[in-house]
């Protein structure tokens, strides 16, 4: 009797695999770490270009709804909403400044 079985490994599949894995010498060997290490702080600073660029991207927009409401006359967008998101960038901006610095402080790495 055949029994039904499926594309997904069960767990002593799983562990064999693992164990093989982990016996092959490119992946026993330590150069992982520092391949990781790299990789992390790449896209560290690729997300902090990233949240720069978006904060940057934002309060350019602002400003371009202010200076369009200024020009039309209208009041939809004032001085103090530009002054309001500029605020609000810099309190975003600051927490991930100090969440980074509090890292190099007492975390157990070297954020770049």
């Amino acid at each position: 009797m055949m029994t039904k079985r499926s594309l997904v490994p069960n767990k002593t599949e799983l562990c064999i695999l693992l164990v093989a894995v982990a016996c092959m010498p490119g992946f026993a060997s330590a150069d992982w770490s520092d391949t990781l290490q790299t990789w992390g702080t790449s896209i560290r600073l690729a997300m902090y270009a990233l949240a720069g660029t978006l904060g940057l991207c934002c309060l350019m927009w602002s400003g371009i709804q202010w200076m369009i409401a200024r020009s039309t006359g209208d009041r939809s967008h004032t001085f103090m909403d530009y002054l309001q998101q500029l605020s609000v960038l810099l309190v975003v901006g600051g927490t991930m400044a100090i969440g980074a610095a509090a890292w190099q402080v007492f975390g157990t790495g070297e954020p770049a």
